[in-house]
């Protein structure tokens, strides 16, 4: 570090010429002590000289040229190095030998690789409702952003006495109930279809290009399942969900709010009994 200390006043922003002038001085102390020694002898030998100048000029540049080659490894981890400073992505590092730059080289996509690996974690975490392992709210918009389109059927699904499975049955038994739930929606719905779980009790369903007679046929399938083989019972009934449907034609959270506020009045009157018109 003393060297590169010392060295910094050249070119302080530029490593790479302030490495390349150092090799241009050691190329020229040939012709330099040849100066000297004629110099201070006061006489030239000229032929000499020119000898000496045309191979101090061609070292010169074979030195620079290997040099410049020598220091890609170490200018393709410095990308890589601030790439990762900025979290961005990055093509995969090239492999290098079991020499310093290749172990420089591995060192920097190990950190690239890992560090890729930890943000899609972290990302998925931040997309995903930890205790069902559907979609939370977030996720379910981020990636319906990303479908070619949001048309479809928006089913939104309440549980029936989920309070009671809490109070009676117990929280860790609520929790249950919740992720056999989300299984049975992954276990019957369609591929094209995207669940998540919308908060407490309540779970969306995107039935995508599906009309809304459709999505109720899909979703009764569903709600069929749970009766026939129950995921929890009170009071010998089993525990089942109701639900309300709107069209959703938009990809945006305001879309989604919108068809969702259509889908939960839907459900409330359901849940009241109310007997309602097809639109």
């Amino acid at each position: 570090m003393r060297l590169y200390r010392a060295t910094a006043f050249l070119f302080p922003r530029h490593y790479t010429i302030r490495m390349f002038l150092l090799c241009f001085l050691a190329v020229h102390m040939p012709l330099l002590a040849y100066l000297g020694f004629e110099f201070t002898r006061g006489a030239w030998h000229w032929p000499t000289f020119a000898v000496l100048l045309g191979a101090t000029v061609v070292g010169s540049a074979f030195a620079i040229a290997a040099l410049a080659g020598l220091l890609v490894p170490v200018a393709v981890a410095t990308r890589g190095l601030r790439a990762l400073r900025d979290g961005q992505q990055m093509q995969d590092i090239p492999a290098g030998g079991p020499d310093m730059a290749g172990e420089l080289l591995e060192s920097v996509a190990h950190a690239l690789r890992s560090t890729s690996a930890r943000l899609d974690e972290l990302k998925g975490l931040a997309l995903t409702d930890p205790l069902t392992g559907l979609l939370n709210r977030r996720g379910f918009v981020e990636q319906l952003e990303q479908l070619p389109t949001g048309a479809g059927t928006l089913a939104l699904l309440d549980g029936d006495r989920f309070k009671q499975v809490n109070d009676r049955l117990g929280h860790a038994e609520g929790d249950r109930v919740l992720r056999a739930l989300a299984d049975r929606l992954r276990d019957r719905l369609r591929k094209q279809d995207m669940a998540a779980r919308w908060g407490g009790d309540e779970f969306v369903i995107l039935l995508r290009d599906t009309d809304e007679q459709e999505a109720r046929a899909i979703v009764k399938r569903v709600q069929l399942s749970l009766r026939r083989r129950p995921i929890a019972r009170l009071d010998g009934r089993p525990v089942n969900f109701s639900v309300g449907f709107a069209p959703l034609s938009g990809e945006t959270m305001e879309a989604v709010t919108e068809a969702v506020k259509a889908a939960d009045a839907e459900m409330y009157a359901t849940k009241r009994g109310d007997t309602l018109q097809p639109s």
